[in-house]
């Protein structure tokens, strides 16, 4: 399967305030609830970001973009394949705090099956943070 340029976007609306979503995007132990098993992240531009998913695969990579309770942006590869990158944003709704996010690289993949994964991380993103409010 040839390597292709995609963009993938999932969101999900949590019922905290955007301080405290912020903090489920940057502290290891809550990341470590709904983004991998082990998550390792420096909360800064230049820090490093290595999740160790269940199944063995790791990821690595770099922060590149803080805006405290607003955006993270990394960029983070598989072994031997192409860096992509990785944007989590918040917006404040009615309901609480849009979480978005949007990745950009080239897959292997398809981008449906990245936007599933994606799709299932987010879902357990408010139940790590205590509450579910459905978009």
């Amino acid at each position: 399967m040839s390597t292709l340029a995609h963009t993938v976007e999932r969101s999900v609306v949590v019922g905290v305030s955007a301080e405290r979503a912020w903090e489920a995007l940057t502290d290891s132990s809550l990341l470590s609830e709904w983004l991998a098993g082990e998550v390792e992240l420096e909360p800064w531009e230049g820090g490093e970001v290595v999740c160790r998913y269940e199944d063995g695969e790791e990821r690595r990579g770099e922060v590149v973009a803080v805006e405290e309770a607003e955006r993270l942006a990394f960029e983070w590869r598989r072994r031997g394949e192409p860096a992509s990158r990785v944007e989590l944003i918040l917006d404040v709704v009615a309901a609480g705090t849009r979480v978005s996010v949007v990745e950009s690289g080239d897959w292997h993949v398809s981008p449906a099956l990245l936007a599933a994964g994606w799709g299932a991380r987010l879902r357990a993103l408010p139940l790590a943070l205590g509450r579910l409010v459905l978009a």
